[in-house]
Order: C-alpha cells, then sequence, then structure tokens
C-alpha cells in the first residue's frame, strides 16, 4: 500500500513539473519549435503501452533500475506526460494573452509571470491532470509486475495478482485487499470530480 501511494504521488508530482512546463513554454513563452515537440510526444500514443514495455526494460536495466521504484515512477512520467502537456497547452491557449502583456508591463520576468499570473489561473487544469497521471499510476499492472519484481517494492496491483497465481486463492483476503485498493482512487476522484470535467476540457471548444 505504501509503495503504491509513493509511486503514484511521486508520478502525479513530477508529471505536474514537466506537463506544466512544457505548456508554458509552448503556449505563452512560444519557444521555437515547441509544437512540433508536443506533436511528435502525441504521435508516441500511437504506439500501445504494451509494445513499449520491452524496450522500457532494457533501458531501466542499461541504467540499472531494475527493482528499483524510480524505474516504475519514470516509466509511467513518460506514458502520461505527452496527454498532460496536450491538456494544459489547451487550456493554456484560451487565457487572455493581455494578461501576459499587462503582467511584462509591470516588470514581470518569465518565472514571476508563470508562477503569478500562470498557475493561479491553471488551477483546474493542473488538478484534472495531476489527478489523471496519479490514478494511471495507481492502476498500472503490467509494467509494476515486470520492472520491480523484488517483494520489497511491489505494488498492491501486483500484491493482487500474486493473490489469483495462488493454487489455493485466498478469496477473503483478496476482496478485503481489492476493496482496500480501490478506496483511495475512489475517494480522490470523488474529491476533485468537480475539477476534472471543467480541467480536461478547458480549450477543447474554440471561440
Amino acid at each position: 500500500m505504501w509503495n503504491s501511494m509513493l509511486i503514484a504521488v511521486s508520478v502525479a508530482v513530477l508529471t505536474l513539473f514537466v506537463s506544466t512546463c512544457a505548456a508554458f513554454a509552448i503556449s505563452r513563452l512560444k519557444v521555437s519549435g515547441g509544437r512540433t515537440v508536443m506533436n511528435l510526444a502525441l504521435f508516441s500514443y500511437f504506439i500501445p503501452a504494451a509494445f513499449l514495455a520491452v524496450p522500457m526494460y532494457k533501458a531501466m536495466g542499461n541504467y540499472g533500475l531494475l527493482n528499483n521504484q524510480w524505474a516504475l515512477i519514470l516509466a509511467m512520467v513518460t506514458i502520461a506526460s505527452p496527454y498532460c502537456i496536450w491538456v494544459l497547452k489547451q487550456a493554456s491557449d484560451k487565457l487572455p494573452f493581455e494578461l501576459d502583456e499587462a503582467a511584462r508591463m509591470d516588470g514581470a520576468t518569465p518565472m514571476q509571470l508563470f508562477r503569478l499570473v500562470y498557475l493561479p489561473l491553471m488551477v483546474p487544469s493542473l488538478v484534472a491532470v495531476g489527478t489523471y497521471s496519479l490514478l494511471l499510476a495507481w492502476n498500472e499492472y503490467l509494467y509494476a509486475f515486470l520492472l520491480l519484481s523484488n517483494d520489497q517494492s511491489t505494488t498492491l496491483g501486483v500484491a493482487l495478482g500474486s493473490f489469483l497465481s495462488a493454487d489455493d486463492s485466498p478469496w477473503e483476503l483478496l476482496m478485503a485487499t481489492g476493496l482496500i485498493y480501490a478506496l483511495p482512487p475512489a475517494a480522490i476522484y470523488y474529491t476533485f470530480k468537480r475539477y476534472m470535467v471543467s480541467g480536461l476540457t478547458a480549450g477543447a471548444v474554440k471561440s
């Protein structure tokens, strides 16, 4: 349980950091080549995540990260970031550029613009993509099973799978663990559900 929580929260924080900075640079700072990078990142979703499991395993092995929780964290950040960048970029495009111009006229640096103007206005979308990446990591089984074979670092989802692989499955333990496993994502979803729809659909309709 602790491993799953640690990995899910770490993935959410890192994905938020990467996607927020990338979306800000592409949408507000108009970094050269930013749209191309975003489109190439989205193109990666044409490849099913299961097909990337073996290359990801070899890459983590080359860096000595197998059986380390950082292997799963980095893999899930890689999978979640392109979609989160796209969502935040679309939401950022809807913000009035006059706010940026007014802040620059008052002497704001890009970092102050990011911290004092951009982040407060992007809260619903940030909550939405943070929740998305957290739940994605929480529910991940394939990469957790492949990259974490050590019992001390395994996640709750993999532990549930080991119950089913036993010759005599302990169904009472399986049901109890399944209930515990389902409670955190349900609580997170119902806590932030009012942000989910507005955050994920921000920028979906152009005026």
